[in-house]
């Protein structure tokens, strides 16, 4: 994939004009608001002199009153975009800036939130100190400015005036308010399309919906852009999930950037536990589990189902009740769940709709931006399995389908306007945290116990007197089943809980008892299930025994030296991996094995009535995850190197193809496995951090 980094950064190199990156040069030749703080983030893996320019730029045509313009005009390219300052007349504002064209309105407030990304990846954090300290008043001044001039109700809920102002321009979300308006008794002034001659108006907002956003500029050209008129004659004023989630992760950024440079950050603070407070109890949907947005003036919720509905996720809004419903309803049919044929995940707009398209802007494609948030709020709630499904897609589609605006959520294949900045700057900087975390889990491993000789993990203390073989299994299966059920939720595993729980107590009781317990009297599905279950419960017991913090690597022997008595044997994790290749299904079971990593699959339970269909359940979420990258564009297969380990079983690209071919749901993908004879076959380096 470092061809396509190298992609990115030239497409960013293409927009750049000297004083800050347009979204693209072929649709948008001017500077907006959210993308710069996107494009800044990318910028801040690999040049930061760019990223604080890029926003040095930007907060430079901030309003006197604090707004910050959702379009910065460049001066030197006007007449090719729609609408342009001749239109906005800002000038009619007491609070427009003096020295730069811009328009009226704003965007979703993430800059905070790219300020301090840049001062996390920079390596000359004292130069990047001097910059939080020029840019923290005029964060401070818009976010206030946002508080005092659009939370009617004083109660931290922040409102937009304009679908522009979402980030999310015709979403199904504002069709209802924006239907209030009767365009058969409104004036409309005189105005001239341009984006829908340069994209196909297919993958555009309609006529009508370009009609009412005129309307609603028109009214803010009249009242001079004063905040207080504007909300009494504006038929658009709604609370938006995404807008107020994005506030309050800039809010968690400014308190944490108000520390590094020694402000006193309680203002922030406060701003972030009444959103937060607000959103739970008034855009949250307990029977639905999903936030809505809120239309003030009816007073009710705008019961419409989009991507922006998870965004207090990435805002750190939601409650642990209300993210497990949040997850629930995203991993759903209506918005792709994890390993549904064909289906890129977040669509924007809930696909089970009558009129959901895959093609038109903001009403059910897949949007880079979005799912980068998304992923972002995930790992936030530490939802491993879904934050990597969304990882794998933000990796795919600009590899395989060219760094488009937007891209289809079935096929993928890219929509809008081609070379887009925040696609590529957002790839950038998905790619380094990849690359990182690849590197760091490969290098983990300062030994800090060295086993000189072989440890016994499970004696038998005679605590309980079972000696039946039945009972024991029973047992056995029982306390596994129940662990991983109570202490393991969407990939990660409670080490912690399961240390101090009653269950794990008797489960080394039980474990105990392994000594006399023979496995190979069962027969063939109790014995495959018993043994990748002991294996998975043994790696578990071993890392709670031998008080790893971060890596099974942390113990020089974990797989060799440090064993269980079975029946006569005493055997470690690599003896049984040695009895499980004696299997048919040996490639499975081997892939399917839970080692204590991130490059593992999910841990689940191995029924012994039908192991097979749990196995296959791993295999897929393996395959699922960023371990396996596929590209039938580029002729390319990336795979764990768990699979290098294992060249007895996975000795040729050809034996890997079949393999992989029978877990992928992607046509194109299985497709190309079919009938590509010789792809690039690539090893990803294993991520040996805890999947805790």
């Amino acid at each position: 994939m470092k061809n396509h980094l190298y992609k990115a950064k030239k497409i960013l190199d293409k927009n750049w004009n000297g004083k800050f990156t347009v979204p693209s040069i072929h649709l948008y030749p001017h500077q907006w608001n959210w993308d710069s703080a996107f494009i800044a983030i990318g910028y801040s893996r690999y040049d930061t002199d760019r990223a604080i320019q890029e926003l040095k730029s930007l907060f430079d045509a901030q309003w006197k009153n604090g707004m910050l313009p959702h379009i910065v005009f460049d001066k030197n390219n006007l007449g090719k975009y729609f609408p342009e300052p001749d239109f906005w007349k800002t000038e009619l504002s007491k609070n427009a800036p003096e020295n730069h064209l811009t328009s009226g309105i704003t965007q979703p407030p993430i800059h905070a939130y790219a300020v301090l990304k840049i001062y996390e990846n920079s390596k000359d954090k004292k130069k990047v100190k001097e910059f939080l300290k020029w840019i923290y008043p005029k964060l401070v001044k818009l976010h206030r400015y946002l508080y005092l001039e659009r939370n009617p109700d004083d109660n931290g809920l922040v409102y937009i005036i304009h679908p522009w102002e979402s980030g999310m321009d015709n979403s199904p979300m504002w069709d209802p308010v924006l239907k209030r308006i009767d365009l058969s008794q409104v004036k409309l002034p005189d105005f001239e399309r341009k984006d829908n001659r340069i994209v196909d108006p297919e993958q555009r907002p309609g006529d009508d919906d370009y009609k009412r956003y005129i309307y609603l500029v028109d009214i803010f050209r009249k009242n001079r852009y004063e905040d207080r008129k504007i909300f009494h004659e504006c038929p658009f004023i709604v609370f938006d999930p995404l807008f107020n989630s994005v506030l309050a992760a800039s809010n968690k950024a400014l308190m944490k950037i108000a520390d590094i440079i020694g402000e006193n950050c309680r203002q922030a603070e406060e701003w972030y536990l009444t959103t937060s407070r607000s959103m739970r109890d008034l855009l949250y949907d307990n029977n639905r589990g999903i936030f809505y947005a809120y239309d003030y003036i009816e007073k009710k919720q705008i019961k419409v189902e989009t991507s922006a509905g998870f965004m207090p996720l990435f805002g750190g809004v939601a409650s642990h009740s209300q993210a497990l419903k949040l997850l629930e309803y995203m991993n759903s049919a209506s918005f792709c769940q994890i390993h549904e044929d064909n289906c890129f995940a977040i669509p924007n707009y809930d696909k089970t709709k009558k009129d959901f398209s895959t093609k038109n802007y903001w009403r059910g494609p897949v949007w880079i931006n979005i799912n980068w948030m998304l992923y972002q709020g995930l790992k936030r709630y530490r939802f491993k399995q879904k934050a990597e499904h969304l990882e794998k897609t933000i990796l795919e589609l600009p590899v395989r389908f060219g760094f488009y605006e937007y891209f289809d959520s079935r096929f993928g294949r890219g929509y809008g306007t081609k070379d887009f900045s925040w696609t590529a700057a957002l790839f950038i900087d998905l790619f380094y945290d990849y690359e990182n975390s690849k590197k760091v889990g490969k290098n983990i491993g300062f030994f800090i116990q060295i086993l000189r000789n072989e440890i016994v993990a499970n004696p038998d203390g005679n605590a309980i007197s079972i000696k039946s073989p039945d009972e024991i299994f029973f047992e056995f299966n029982m306390l596994s089943n129940l662990i991983i059920k109570k202490y393991v939720k969407n990939g990660s595993v409670d080490y912690r809980g399961i240390k101090l729980s009653p269950e794990y107590k008797l489960f080394q009781n039980i474990a105990g008892k392994l000594s006399i317990f023979d496995p190979f009297s069962l027969g063939e599905n109790e014995k495959k299930a018993f043994l990748i279950n002991l294996y998975n419960m043994m790696v578990i017991d071993f890392i709670l025994k031998m008080k790893v913090k971060k890596s099974v690597r942390e113990v020089d022997g974990f797989f060799t030296k440090i064993k269980y008595r079975l029946g006569k044997e005493k055997l470690s994790l690599k003896d049984i991996e040695q009895i499980l290749k004696s299997f048919k299904e040996k490639d499975k079971i081997i892939v399917s094995l839970v080692r204590g990593t991130q490059s593992s699959p999910p841990l689940r339970f191995v029924s012994p009535e039908n192991p097979l269909f749990d196995i296959n359940g791993a295999v897929k979420d393996f395959v699922g995850s960023s371990e396996v990258l596929i590209f039938p564009e580029e002729k390319t297969v990336m795979v764990s190197e768990l699979l290098k380990w294992y060249r007895d079983i996975f000795n040729d690209a050809g034996k890997i193809k079949q393999f992989l071919k029978e877990y992928v749901s992607d046509d194109r993908k299985r497709e190309f496995l079919e009938k590509e004879e010789n792809p690039e076959l690539l090893y990803l380096p294993y991520d040996w951090y805890l999947n805790n």
